[in-house]
């Protein structure tokens, strides 16, 4: 009988980039089909595994694939594997025509979370020495490892509901955030959830908005905010991904449904913070807030199919009425 891996370790296989650069999502968008298409014996929900480290200076190591019971067959072409246990951490990659171990070293466990058979899969965060061909220079020591994404999905199905889909203000959008508000203060503890806000498009009356409310999450630091929310929201229905900087956690309607809430996390004093003085200036000045509910129209038709592009084609209006906003007394 072959071992349930979410209780023995974690085996994954996916695209590796060293020397690359936090916030480029591009890495992650190369794969997706990949993953799912080319990578065999894959769950039912599988789930999607990414993980990050710093090689000094602004130089990150990234791995994002998807996991696996068993590696039948060669791995694709310009893929490795990953397998974590215990205590090892052991790297295959495809070399003349079969599966090859490359490095294999002891890991340290910073957190481990081992959920109860068919509550979602092992994960944890871990240190690790790393060879000095991944670097763009000599690395020395161990490296940390943090979670950069957890999320399921059913190999060959039709993707997520996330087209850029624009309705009117709703009157329910509060009560909506005061209900998940109380939810994850219930999950995760006050003293984790130290200040929860709603911002965004849906926290301002009569603007028009995905459907989606946006959570801002104060949290004492990202660490121990990884460490017990992620094991908390290991569920189908939601997504974790490290984004732009901060925490993000996508909550579904079901399992790869439409998108109800986007809970992001940060501790006090981050850049994200700056959303609540662009929320409260646009409360307040109702010639801006018309002229944005033009623009979010304007580029929801042209961006149907784009949610990062929508998003960046917001940037420039959203920077301008921020750096207004922050220069009032």
């Amino acid at each position: 009988m072959t071992p349930d891996r979410s209780t023995t370790g974690m085996r994954l296989v996916g695209g590796m980039q060293a020397n690359a650069r936090e916030g480029d999502i591009s890495f992650h968008a190369g794969l997706f089909g990949r993953l799912t298409n080319e990578v065999k014996a894959t769950g039912n929900p599988a789930r999607y595994v990414g993980y990050e480290s710093s090689l000094g200076g602004e130089d990150h190591l990234r791995f994002f694939g998807i996991e696996v019971n068993e590696i039948e067959g060669v791995i694709p072409a310009g893929m490795v594997a990953w397998d974590l246990c215990d205590g090892t951490w052991t790297v295959s990659e495809p070399k003349g025509g079969r599966n090859v171990v490359t490095w294999r070293e002891d890991i340290t466990w910073k957190w481990l979370d081992r959920p109860k058979p068919g509550h979602g899969g092992m994960t944890g965060e871990f240190t690790a020495r790393v060879p000095e061909r991944w670097g763009s220079g000599k690395i020395s020591g161990w490296r940390d490892f943090r979670v950069s994404a957890n999320a399921y999905v059913r190999p060959k199905a039709a993707g997520c509901e996330d087209d850029v889909h624009l309705v009117d203000y709703d009157s329910s959008w509060p009560d909506q955030f005061d209900e998940i508000a109380r939810r994850l203060r219930a999950i995760l503890g006050g003293d984790l959830t130290l200040r929860v806000e709603h911002y965004g498009s849906t926290a301002i009356p009569g603007m028009p908005a995905k459907p989606v409310i946006d959570v801002l999450v104060e949290i004492p630091s990202f660490e121990e905010a990884r460490k017990r929310a992620i094991p908390r929201l290991n569920l189908k229905s939601w997504e974790y991904w490290w984004y732009s900087h901060h925490m993000i956690f996508i909550r579904r309607r079901e399992f790869m449904g439409r998108r109800t809430h986007h809970i992001h996390m940060a501790p006090r004093g981050h850049e994200i913070w700056s959303g609540l003085a662009f929320r409260d200036y646009l409360r307040t000045h109702p010639g801006e807030a018309l002229r944005y509910a033009e623009l979010k129209r304007e580029l929801a038709s042209r961006y149907r199919e784009d949610r990062e592009g929508y998003t960046i084609a917001k940037g420039a209006f959203v920077h301008e009425v921020t750096s207004k906003a922050l220069r009032l007394p």
